[in-house]
């Protein structure tokens, strides 16, 4: 299964650790400017940009990327760098519900998923 990550999401990410938690209106201005941001950013390589990012930020890309692809994940509790394939990076994605799903990006944004049916 094949998901398109938008890049202002990566950029909202980016900006997300900005603000203090207390802050709700803040974090709509930070999030406001991510997606200025992201969409005036359109030649960025995101799979550097996922590599790049702290496991807390990454796990947060990938349970978006789940969710749009409507795969059941209520949340992603850790993740794990596996050896490349086909030249791209390639995580294991552990979500709540004891279920894992190997996920790689693309430098253009898309989100590679494939999840196991059996269980």
């Amino acid at each position: 299964m094949t998901n398109r990550i938008i890049l202002s999401v990566l950029g909202a990410l980016a900006l997300a650790g900005c603000g203090s938690s207390g802050d709700a209106g803040g974090a709509n201005a930070v999030a406001d400017e991510a997606n200025a941001t992201g969409n005036a950013a359109g030649g960025q390589n995101v799979t550097a940009a996922v590599i790049a990012m702290s496991d807390r930020q990454r796990n947060v890309v990938f349970i978006r990327a789940l969710l749009d692809a409507d795969i059941d994940c209520q949340g992603v509790t850790s993740s794990e760098r596996l050896p490349d394939r086909d030249g791209k990076p390639l995580w294991r994605a552990n979500c709540s519900n004891k279920t894992a799903h190997m996920i790689s990006i693309t430098p253009d944004g898309t989100a590679n998923i494939v999840s196991r049916t059996d269980r």
